[in-house]
């Protein structure tokens, strides 16, 4: 077990972690504050302060880099929000940032915490029984046909309720879409030159569990993906907080040209999801204080 404090960085025995020169830490009416990544900080226009409206859990993954999934605690991490400013020293790293809201969380929070590897429900990506249904990626050479890719497409609503790229549009990278329809909550993506690696990548969070490529295909890929999930449910029901075990199906959608993510995969790609249990690295919240200490 190793313990997190503000004296000490996961697998580090000494040392202590760069911290902010100031932080504005306040309890926000959920019903106000809007959530979302903390922005600004090196490498932005904003390179000397951190701000924004963040959870707990969102703290912890920017914090140690983790993903949802990784990270067990009470259950108010998820939902009470703050406030965040914080005054970044100058000539500080963008990996220093980490760190920094890590000496935030122990200081403001009196968070401690502890690291394990767990058994948690995942994914597979593999490929299906049809055979994959996918465009290897060309190479664009001619500067000509490279300038004429769209760099900001325009979209319309398809036939089928689902976005479609403006007739005539290509797009030069992958871009991911969703919008609220009839059938809950609407999702496509153009992917453009990516790995499978990197779809496995693109599809965990959907999941909210591990998606690891297992496909054996090599190489870069074009491909579209469209499909739904309703807007008050989820992408996959759960039997209870994680580690669980869960369904294999995706939350029920409301007609046959809305799939879920699993029935896309496998009819649009010629893709699967199997599910497995895989060892996960997950951070532990032994304890963390719900109101956090004065300004």
């Amino acid at each position: 077990m190793i313990l997190l404090s503000v004296n000490a960085a996961v697998g580090q025995n000494t040392g202590v972690l760069p911290a902010f020169e100031a932080a504005s830490v306040k309890p926000v009416d959920g019903s106000r504050g809007r959530l979302g990544a903390l922005s600004g900080g090196p490498g932005t226009n904003s390179p000397g302060q951190l701000a924004g409206v963040a959870t707990v859990k969102l703290l912890l993954m920017r914090a140690y880099d983790l993903k949802d999934y990784q990270i067990a605690g009470p259950a108010w991490i998820e939902s009470s929000r703050f406030q965040i400013q914080a005054k970044i020293p100058s000539g500080a790293q963008k990996a220093q940032v980490g760190p920094m809201l890590q000496s935030l969380l122990a200081e403001r929070f009196g968070l401690a915490a502890h690291r394990e590897t767990r058994q948690l429900a995942a994914y597979e990506l593999t490929v299906a029984k049809t055979g994959p249904k996918l465009m290897s990626s060309r190479a664009v050479n001619d500067p000509k046909e490279a300038a004429g890719l769209s760099t900001s497409p325009r979209f319309v609503k398809g036939a089928e309720g689902f976005p479609d790229l403006a007739p005539g549009a290509d797009v030069s990278r992958t871009y991911f879409v969703a919008f609220s329809g009839p059938d809950g909550l609407l999702y496509k993506v153009w992917g453009r030159h990516e790995t499978m690696q990197q779809l496995a990548d693109r599809l965990t969070p959907q999941l909210d569990r591990p998606v690891v490529d297992a496909t054996k295909l090599q190489g870069e890929y074009d491909f579209t993906l469209a499909w739904a999930v309703e807007s008050t449910g989820g992408v996959v029901p759960r039997n209870g907080s994680p580690p669980d075990e869960i369904d294999s199906a995706s939350t029920p959608v409301l007609s046959a040209f809305s799939p879920s993510i699993f029935d896309a995969l496998e009819r649009q790609l010629g893709l699967r999801l199997q599910q497995k249990k895989r060892p996960v690295d997950v951070l532990v919240v032994d304890r963390v204080n719900a109101k956090p200490t004065e300004d």
